[in-house]
């Protein structure tokens, strides 16, 4: 034999094609999921760093306020003088929708159209790229727009058409001034991207002079640290400069956690693969131990066995390997707008539209990972198959080969309890999410390796189902007792398969729960209204401040209340504030934020009057703030510090939230927007009339929706959904993981019985009571893996929600066991278990007793 040939383990394989397929496909399945998710999440990545790229052009630095804070244009000019600096671009960077049934989502960029200069920053002004109008006349009328071509021809609109667009002051008729060519800055969101003059863009989106970016192009040989610092120098108090890069660095972190959730399921999936190929391997070279044994009395070397059997199982994970890329890019064409949609809602990003790359490391990561789990699940069955005496082998065919002393296995299982102890407490001192990850994993770890002590420490409840299920009974739990290894290996597939559905749906029970009991308390309105455009990840879209005055206008109408939601940075990283309007402080009728600490008597009076702020449960937990602390804010006005008065249970944003009054957040950003608006309605007044006239007299105008508070709690709900659509995908792709292993483990285990099972039939045991039998076996299976993972998937759960959720992705939930979601994963469990054994079943129950006993 030589030492890369591979004809003997071709020999070995021939006839057991069929055996191993289940085998290859839960291997392909493996490598599908590795491959899929990563390709998936380089192209959400690749899409969100595409469109900074886009927008900000040849700008070199970016001043911004917070996220889409206003300032004086003045500013531009002040860094147009900084030495170093060659250009500095005063923009208005806004959304739009369009006005059509639609909706889509425009991207407006506001610039000096007559500025060649500012227009080349963006990739904007070619001889051939650009049709536009006089500029004089786009700068004489307010409603002028630059579409691109991309989005015109998709309307059939040309230089000169009316369009309707969706703006925060309502819906407003615009006219095509210019047509752009898909490159530079028209190249994003698809094409969806307005163009608008600075004044105009000012007029409808900001105010006079105000805008909420500053891109600046540095000269040529100049020092971008140097300039940077300089241009700092100058910049009022509230304003930053930075890199384009850096921008991407932000968002590169933002994005990573998310994925490394996601991650977590796709490494599950490759483990839960390995246990199938390793059960099954198993089964292989101990059904096969004779034919070794002969190899060995015959004087072939114990390392020389085992080299051969492990090249078997690179055959099986090659197969596993071609089967898996293929499928894996088919998967990630299905899992690509599910985690685009699910990056955009817990980023609170615009979903960019992203196509799906072929990149050579992450097929190179899924081929490895696939061969690398294959190679292992062999290496200890072949040791094992290999260090056993052959004249033992011989004399004790078809009895289940002895395994290591038993010292060794529960070492392993010491040390992995000792490992997720000292995870825990290193995580708890530390608040890592990395250790977090280091736990689950161990955890998972802990659960494959537990399964055979639980089968032991079952055996007694088994003995007494026996005696009632009577000799059937007896029968299959034989079994079970008789393979223990084989047995402990699909408990274990099945704990760790199921348990990591148990622990994502105890995550996504928890928050979508806690979200809606903290809405449910805040907003007791009889209606809320908000725009019907989300203008980034699941917040709505701004309207116009007089729509408050307007709505208080309809008849029936007793009181409003607005609020004001937007995403600003702060200490390092992005978190969210939520005005509220001093009418909404003062009349509990409109509902109150869940307060956890501080007197509920004395906090919102202090929120109200403008002496301090209220701060979110995750803000307290991620940034280390407490009642009392005072809190200083950089705002595009000068330092804001107020004191802590209480902490609450909001949640929008993951990093934290800080509520305050709307009167204060006005007097410091400029900004008299409102995101929801909250009505009351008088007293006699039906609830439904007051609706319809909204609908009727502003609905159109604006855009609204128009909702009761439980709805748009269910609305919240659903997007918390949507949020774990992607996971929910994956936790499919697991269960089938551990459907195709049941499949295996009872197809196995019949092969392997054929003549046991031949000489019961020749006693004239019945074919039904041996489809019972099977039938039995993988129900007992189906129980013990169900409850291994109920205890683990539910542990991680509690582990998760309680500190791993909140030092990964930063939000802090309540923890709530999802108990329909556990009974449904029961008794799908269990049915899942049949159905896997039904075929075997039926062909232990068809053997013709005569052929079994000839069966070698």
């Amino acid at each position: 034999m030589q030492a890369y040939s591979f004809l003997m383990p071709r020999r070995f394989l021939r006839g057991s094609y069929l055996s191993l397929s289940l085998t290859v496909v839960a291997l392909a399945c493996g490598v599908a999921m590795v491959c899929a998710i990563d390709l998936a999440n380089a192209a959400v990545l690749r899409a969100f760093v595409e469109v900074v790229d886009a927008m900000s052009g040849r700008a070199a630095l970016l001043v911004r306020a917070g996220e889409g804070g206003l300032f004086p244009e003045e500013v531009a000019d002040a860094v147009g003088r900084v030495p170093g600096v060659e250009l500095a671009v005063p923009v208005v960077e806004a959304s739009a929708f369009a006005g059509d049934a639609s909706g889509e989502t425009l991207v407006v960029q506001g610039v000096d159209i007559t500025n060649d200069e500012a227009l080349r920053v963006y990739q904007t002004r070619d001889a051939e790229g650009l049709e536009l109008a006089d500029p004089l006349v786009v700068l004489s009328q307010p409603d002028s727009v630059i579409l691109t071509r991309a989005f015109a021809g998709r309307r059939g609109l040309a230089v000169g058409d009316a369009v309707f667009l969706v703006t925060p002051g309502g819906r407003q008729r615009f006219t095509v001034r210019g047509l752009l060519d898909p490159q530079g800055v028209a190249r994003v969101y698809g094409g969806n991207l307005v163009v608008m003059d600075l004044f105009a863009a000012e007029r409808v989106f900001t105010h006079p002079r105000s805008i909420n970016r500053v891109d600046v192009v540095i000269r040529h040989g100049q020092d971008v640290r140097a300039v940077r610092e300089a241009i700092r120098a100058v910049l009022p108090s509230g304003l930053d400069v930075q890199t384009p890069a850096e921008r991407k660095l932000d968002l590169d972190r933002l994005v990573r956690s998310l994925q490394v959730l996601l991650q977590a399921v796709m490494l599950v999936g490759l483990v839960a693969a390995f246990l199938i190929a390793f059960g099954r391997l198993s089964t292989v070279f101990e059904a096969r131990a004779w034919q070794l044994g002969i190899l060995r009395a015959v004087g072939v070397r114990p390392r020389v066995v085992w080299r051969e059997l492990v090249k078997e199982s690179l055959l099986l994970g090659a197969a596993g390997v071609a089967l898996g890329l293929p499928l894996g890019i088919g998967l990630a064409h299905v899992l690509l707008p599910a985690m685009a949609v699910t990056t955009a809602l817990n980023c609170k990003l615009i979903a960019p539209q992203a196509s799906l790359g072929i990149r050579a490391p992450s097929l190179v990561m899924a081929v490895s990972l696939g061969l690398v789990a294959a190679v292992a699940s062999a290496a200890g069955p072949a040791w094992r198959a290999t260090r056993v005496d052959p004249a033992r082998v011989l004399g004790q065919r078809g009895v289940e080969l002895p395994g290591a002393a038993r010292v060794w296995p529960w070492l392993l299982r010491a040390l992995a309890g000792a490992g997720v102890a000292v995870a825990l407490v290193l995580q708890a001192t530390q608040h890592s999410a990395a250790w977090g990850l280091v736990a689950t994993a161990l955890i998972a770890v802990g659960l494959a390796l537990a399964a055979r002590p639980v089968l032991y420490l079952l055996g007694p409840l088994m003995a007494a189902l026996a005696l009632v299920t009577g000799p059937t009974g007896r029968f299959a739990t034989a079994v079970l007792g008789r393979n223990p290894r084989r047995s402990a290996l699909t408990v274990a597939m099945l704990g760790v398969g199921l348990g990591t559905v148990l622990w994502f749906w105890t995550v996504a029970e928890s928050f979508e729960r806690t979200l809606a009991e903290a809405l449910t308390s805040a907003w007791r309105a009889d209606l809320a209204i908000t725009s019907s455009h989300v203008l980034s990840g699941y917040v709505e879209a701004p309207l116009a401040r007089g729509l408050l005055a307007e709505l208080a206008s309809v008849p029936g109408v007793a009181a409003v209340a607005g609020n004001r939601i937007i995403d600003w940075h702060h200490a390092g990283a992005s978190i969210a504030i939520n005005a509220l309007d001093p009418a909404y402080l003062r009349d509990p009728g409109f509902g109150s934020w869940p307060l956890e600490e501080g007197e509920f008597a004395k906090v919102w009076p202090r929120v109200l009057r403008g002496e301090a702020v209220t701060v979110s449960r995750s803000f307290a937990v991620n940034l280390d703030a407490r009642v009392g602390d005072d809190l200083t804010l950089d705002t595009p006005s000068g330092p804001l510090t107020l004191p802590v008065a209480g902490i609450v249970t909001d949640f929008l944003s993951a990093r934290g939230t800080i509520e305050m009054s709307r009167d204060v957040y006005q007097r410091f950003w400029q900004d008299e927007q409102v995101t929801f608006v909250l009505v009351r309605i008088a007293p006699g007044v039906e609830r439904e009339a007051v609706r319809t006239a909204i609908a009727r007299t502003l609905g159109r105008q604006y855009d609204l929706r128009v909702l009761a508070p439980a709805e748009l709690v269910s609305h919240y709900r659903g997007e918390v959904r949507r949020a774990f659509a992607g996971v929910d995908l994956l936790r499919v792709l697991v269960s089938v993981v551990v459907l195709i292993g049941m499949a295996d483990t009872l197809t196995a285990g019949v092969a392997e019985r054929t003549r046991e099972l031949g000489s019961l039939r020749a006693l004239g045991v019945r074919p039904r009571a041996v489809r019972r039998m099977v039938l039995l076996e993988a129900a007992l299976l189906g129980t013990v893996g169900l409850a291994l993972a109920l205890v683990g998937g539910l542990g991680l759960g509690v582990l998760w929600v309680r500190a791993t959720f909140a030092y990964l992705l930063g939000w802090v939930v309540e923890l709530y066991i999802p108990y329909r979601q556990v009974l449904d994963v029961s008794l799908t469990t269990i049915v899942v278990c049949l159905v896997a054994a039904l075929l075997p079943a039926y062909r232990a129950a068809s053997l013709e007793p005569a052929v079994a006993l000839r069966h070698e």
